[in-house]
């Protein structure tokens, strides 16, 4: 009874040790983190992103232009060093529902790594809605925290968390 008992250990040792030895192998073969990650490009002024969903363009995003501005509103809340007003434009390729681009896309990161808020500055273009087969465009208005010479802007693209990210000179 003994040398069954003993037989049965050494065969569930041995087992249990193989297939701990296979799964580490299995490890070694597996991407780093690195390698997984795909190479996010980064975009600037003039660069269009195309947002596609089953190999099918449905969106265009582009940032036209980011300029300085010495509007000030004497009511805001926020004394920001430099005010910005980031001008950009989408078109509605093939997205069944409408599209619209505002603040609520974006995230705005000055030089210093702060993320910054709208401000209550005049633009002059307003977004729209925009249906299939039709484009617009818009304005927005950021206080920066710290004087930059570019900004950092993160645009979400849909409701998925879809996002393209911009590096943009002030001009």
């Amino acid at each position: 009874m003994k040398k069954i008992i003993k037989i049965v250990l050494v065969l569930f040792v041995t087992l249990t040790l193989g297939a701990c030895g296979s799964s580490e192998e299995k490890d070694t073969n597996k991407p780093t983190k690195t390698e997984e990650k795909k190479e996010e490009k980064i975009y600037t002024i003039g660069e269009t992103v195309t947002y596609t969903k089953n190999s099918k363009d449905l969106i265009h995003f582009t940032v036209d232009s980011v300029r300085n501005t010495d509007d000030r509103n004497e009511f805001a809340d926020s004394q920001p060093e430099q005010v910005i007003i980031i001008h950009y434009s989408y078109e509605n390729i093939a997205n069944e529902d409408d599209i619209y681009f505002s603040s609520i896309n974006f995230k705005v990161i000055d030089e210093g790594g702060n993320v910054c808020e709208t401000y209550p500055a005049s633009i002059n273009t307003y977004p729209q809605t925009a249906p299939i087969g039709t484009k617009s465009e818009g304005e927005e208005a950021y206080g920066l925290k710290q004087q930059s010479s570019k900004i950092k802007l993160i645009v979400e693209l849909d409701y998925s968390g879809t996002k393209a990210t911009y590096e943009l000179p002030i001009q």
